[in-house]
């Protein structure tokens, strides 16, 4: 009975953990809909976002955990443009759990001077510097004034680890009308999500 008691208990504290997390999500997004800046989102309570620390994620990349991950931030429309589909495709991969780290405030900020010397004009936290180290192979470039400085991540994009395979990706739609963009975003997530859900194997890594 004890056991059964202990394990009833933990299961409630997960759910109650689980709907925290996907509340804090919907009502940090959904609390500028009422500034014009902002696109506006409608986004469900059961949405599968977790919140987690660069502290945290770092650790999960240095072990190649499988997860996805969504970097964003509320305030970005590029990532507000995305939600919807996001968790429409989720969704369709049988996909329950994304992680979710707001980068606006950990990135470091960069310039370049009139000499040409790059400065850095915010700095970035330590593990979000060692995530760039870790994905440098994969993030974008970072470029300043046409000159390369580094590499970042920009929001919103999206990072998969499955099978200690990596594929990162920054969903951003450069085309011309509003339908071949969504489209495009689509398709884009479509691409990334099944690279998780199909739980494909690196021919030369093995699973």
């Amino acid at each position: 009975m004890k056991k059964f008691l202990v394990i009833l208990i933990f299961l409630l504290l997960l759910t109650g953990c689980r709907r925290t997390d996907s509340i804090l999500f919907k009502n940090e997004f959904e609390k500028y809909n009422t500034n014009s800046e902002y696109t506006k989102v409608s986004i469900p309570s059961d949405n599968p976002f977790f919140y987690i620390t660069d502290d945290d994620l770092l650790e999960k990349i240095d072990n190649k955990e499988d997860m996805v991950v969504l970097f964003g931030y509320s305030k970005s429309n590029d990532t507000r443009n995305i939600i919807d589909k996001l968790i429409e495709v989720s969704k369709k991969e049988n996909i329950n759990k994304i992680y979710y780290l707001d980068i606006l405030d950990i990135r470091e900020d960069k310039d370049v001077n009139n000499n040409g010397e790059i400065v850095i004009t915010k700095e970035g936290s330590s593990s979000y510097l060692k995530i760039i180290d870790e994905l440098k192979d994969y993030v974008n470039e970072y470029i300043i004034k046409n000159t390369i400085v580094g590499n970042r991540i920009y929001a919103p994009s999206i990072l998969v680890i499955k099978n200690k395979n990596i594929e990162y990706k920054n969903i951003k739609s450069y085309l011309d009308t509003e339908e071949d963009k969504n489209k495009d975003i689509e398709d884009m997530i479509i691409t990334i999500l099944e690279k998780y859900s199909k739980n494909s194997c690196d021919v030369n890594e093995g699973c």
